[in-house]
């Protein structure tokens, strides 16, 4: 799971025993790289993150809604209906989008790629709010800064979600 399950399906916790790498040749590993779920790839739509003007706030944001329909604007104050949870969406402007989620306890965590699972931001604090959160990874030897905040949503827990067709 690790492996093959990015920060979008993390913060909707899909888990998909289908997700899988591509290796070329397909018997070759150390060709092998993951297959992601990538917002908007219910409808086809993915492909719009692979140019630098798809990967903004406006874009990633329309591609979250064509994927989970029924998700909902929020705020970080505000609590989501019983049935649903919180996430957030920053991007590198041209770069990368990241997503985090809200954990019961109330704090935040992300997954970035192919890494486990992180509590703390890019200053290695502890996330309480996303918005206000170190995501300026440059220091720590990255190329990304997630400098744009693009908000808060609740999204669905109790209905089996769908990533990919």
């Amino acid at each position: 799971m690790q492996e093959t399950h990015n920060c979008w399906s993390y913060s909707m916790d899909i888990v998909d025993p289908d997700q899988r790498t591509q290796c070329t040749p397909p018997n070759d590993p150390s060709t092998c790289k993951p297959l992601y779920h990538q917002p908007g790839a219910t409808k086809g739509l993915a492909a719009q993150l692979n140019v630098t003007s798809g990967r903004s706030c406006a874009v990633v944001k329309r591609l979250m809604r064509a994927d989970v329909s029924d998700m909902k604007r929020s705020t970080f104050k505000a609590r989501c209906p019983r049935s649903m949870s919180k996430i957030a969406l920053v991007v590198h402007p041209g770069e990368d989008y990241h997503f985090y989620r809200e954990d019961d306890d109330g704090l935040w965590s992300h997954k970035d790629g192919s890494n486990p699972v992180k509590r703390y931001d890019a200053d290695g604090n502890l996330i309480w709010n996303p918005r206000t959160a170190a995501r300026d990874y440059r220091k720590n030897g990255s190329y990304l800064n997630y400098k744009d905040f693009c908000g808060f949503w609740c999204v669905p827990r109790r209905r089996t979600i769908t990533l990919s067709r």
